[in-house]
């Protein structure tokens, strides 16, 4: 009986930027897409997360679980008072205070410097932003190859596709 009501629950509050696959790509056009959506490279070696919140987890550990497939960011159910940054292009290598568009987004995602390929890559490892602060612990820190991380810093400067 507790199980069917903790089911329910699930299933009534756990919307999310990852619930609806609905706004998936059917098939990705590049690994760094792949590595966003699935946390999977494409040789199918899965991206190793370190840390992250327990909704990350439970969603399939990608950044969409997260971050949405929009990579719009915003804040997240059921851990509605978590906002996550949005990770567009002009969020992260261009005006991101202007460009975050989410409520939340722009105070989650701080007053610093944009981003290059070598800071957002510490960032991904490491949970430090452009400016040497740490990133909030439940932002995990990703384990992965030189050149999946090269695929994904491409793939998040990308225009979002709305079309999808």
């Amino acid at each position: 009986m507790v199980l069917l009501v903790v089911l329910a629950g699930v299933r009534l509050f756990g919307s999310g930027p990852l619930t609806d696959r609905g706004a998936w790509p059917s098939e990705f056009r590049s690994n760094g897409e792949r590595i966003y959506f699935t946390a999977t490279s494409a040789s199918g070696q899965p991206i190793a997360p370190q840390g992250g919140s327990m909704h990350m987890m439970m969603s399939g550990g990608g950044c969409v679980a997260c971050h949405g497939a929009d990579r719009g960011g915003g804040r997240l159910m059921p851990r509605f008072w978590q906002s996550a940054p949005p990770l567009t292009a002009a969020a992260l290598f261009g005006e991101h205070d202007e460009a975050a568009g989410t409520e939340g987004a722009t105070e989650s995602h701080g007053d610093h410097d944009d981003y290059t390929d070598d800071t957002l890559r510490r960032a991904i490892t490491d949970g430090i932003d452009p400016g040497g602060e740490r990133l909030d612990p439940v932002m995990p820190r990703w384990s992965m190859t030189d050149a999946d991380m090269t695929d994904l810093i491409a793939y998040l400067k990308t225009p979002v596709d709305s079309a999808k």
